[in-house]
């Protein structure tokens, strides 16, 4: 006769890591190309948005993201792209940042310096930002 304690056994369930993106702007126009971006780069992502970096930041307090996308200017009066990125370069420095904007890059690197934050100039084609995006969450091993 079978022990109920065995009868009762599962078989261990097979969890998938699901890969978190933040995406943080206050534009709708650029939600859906930012969209097509991170789902083609990531298809299993699942897409977090939020329109301010104060909102941001407290959501990257209590998820595990694979990447943050943020543009730079947002919201006024409730922080800006780079503040969003010099927070988590303290407290999740592990999280890729990439920012976007409509400043000239060289403008950009001089204001941030060569190896600061991942900058992606506006407009990008959907094809630009989806190698962005995969090179910076494959390179962190942060994709199953």
């Amino acid at each position: 006769m079978e022990s109920s304690f065995y009868s009762g056994l599962q078989p261990p369930q097979q969890t998938h890591f699901q890969p978190r993106v933040l995406v943080v702007e206050d534009d709708l126009w650029m939600q859906p190309l930012i969209y097509g971006a991170v789902k083609s780069a990531i298809p299993n992502a699942c897409i977090d948005w939020v329109e301010s970096a104060e909102d941001a930041t407290r959501k990257t307090r209590y998820t595990k993201y694979s990447i943050v996308i943020a543009d730079i200017y947002l919201k006024p009066n409730q922080g800006t792209g780079i503040d969003l990125w010099n927070i988590c370069r303290d407290e999740c420095p592990e999280i890729p940042i990439l920012l976007m904007s409509s400043i000239p890059v060289d403008t950009f690197l001089k204001k941030m310096g060569l190896y600061d934050p991942y900058y992606l100039p506006k407009p990008f084609s959907l094809v630009q930002c989806k190698e962005i995006i995969r090179n910076l969450v494959c390179h962190n091993g942060l994709t199953s």
